[in-house]
């Protein structure tokens, strides 16, 4: 099931990065205009490339006056996670983390046992963080800065997502492109509690 849900992940940013070929400016537009963000993770796209059969994606909504951005990592066929890290990426490629995603989940969901460990033993498969940051939860040269610089950065391509396990500190697989999109996460007025 996830094997489909990611080759039809790859067909949908395929086609959008067709579209942003051929239509350079109307994807430029679209990016200004939207608040969700999607993004695969793979090993072929970890900076150096690693050869792994892991995969994931994060989410990310950014409120409509970008005070708060909401995520969701999923991760499949990856095991003993130690880390999902948000980094700055310069020019030669080189990374300043900016985020600690799983630290973040611990301090907003503490009452959620499964997701409040340092590291998740055995093989992962679902969501192994998500919670909600403000700028104050920014670090390294976006300390201070507000979340439009991030997301300014991230359309930019200068934003990298990688996830650290036992075997590969420097990270097992990561990503960097950003793909607007129309819906990601329903509106927090869409949610019925019970």
């Amino acid at each position: 099931m996830s094997y489909k849900i990611f080759l039809l992940t790859s067909v949908i940013i395929t086609l959008l990065l067709l579209y942003q070929l051929i239509c350079p400016n109307g994807l430029t537009y679209a990016v200004d205009q939207l608040d969700r963000y999607w993004m695969v993770l793979s090993g072929d796209q970890h900076i150096p490339p690693i050869n792994t059969n892991a995969i994931g994606f994060v989410g990310l909504k950014f409120q409509d006056d970008t005070t708060r951005l909401i995520y969701n990592v999923n991760l499949d066929n990856i095991s003993n996670v130690t880390g999902v890290y948000l980094y700055y990426m310069d020019d030669s490629n080189n990374r300043t983390k900016v985020l600690d995603f799983m630290l973040e989940t611990r301090e907003s969901n503490k009452g959620f046992i499964q997701v409040s460990d340092k590291m998740r033993e055995g093989e992962v498969t679902g969501t192994i963080c998500y919670g909600g940051i403000t700028k104050e939860d920014l670090d390294g040269p976006l300390k201070g800065k507000t979340l439009s610089n991030l997301r300014d950065l991230m359309t930019d391509g200068k934003m990298y997502v990688g996830v650290s396990t036992k075997n590969y500190h420097d990270g097992e697989i990561g990503g960097n492109l950003f793909v607007p999109i129309d819906r990601v996460f329903p509106d927090m007025d869409e949610f019925k509690w019970s």
